[in-house]
């Protein structure tokens, strides 16, 4: 499943990502194009706005009611009946919506803290943006908090 969230929507964007899912952060104006972007690439279109619902949209489109982030990707994964696969979390970069790579400890020395690369292992690097990233405790309480969005409600 694959998302194209309006500029009302950053918090939800960064925790489908983390959920695995690929969703682009449109930039532009709620507008046509906007829904037909969402069509030509296969997205389900996620606004806030109301109005939209009355445009006509061959696509999926969710207007999201919840203002606050963590009841948002309730309202999502409850309407699409989605179950996020526990392999994909942490696979999409945060910043550039690209599939993290898997990188070695050698390819990473250097470019992460010495404290990180002697006890970390394992490790995924974004081809487009080059940040990296691993396991730390920072993951451990997104997990918590996915645990927390996902079970509540």
């Amino acid at each position: 499943m694959k998302f194209l969230a309006d500029p009302t929507l950053g918090k939800l964007t960064k925790w489908l990502r983390i959920l695995g899912y690929d969703t682009v952060y449109y930039m532009g104006d709620i507008d046509r194009s906007f829904l037909r972007k969402a069509q030509k690439e296969g997205r389900v279109a996620l606004t806030r706005r109301r109005d939209m619902a009355s445009r006509s949209f061959s696509g999926q489109m969710i207007i999201v009611c919840e203002d606050q982030v963590q009841n948002q990707i309730k309202e999502v994964t409850q309407k699409l009946s989605l179950k996020p696969d526990q392999g994909k979390l942490f696979s999409i970069c945060l910043k550039c919506n690209k599939e993290l790579k898997e990188v070695s400890r050698e390819e990473v020395r250097g470019l992460v803290p010495d404290y990180v690369s002697e006890n970390y292992k394992d490790f995924r690097m974004c081809p487009q943006c080059k940040g990296i990233f691993w396991p730390g405790t920072h993951r451990d309480n997104m997990l918590d908090e996915v645990k927390k969005m996902l079970d509540s409600g």
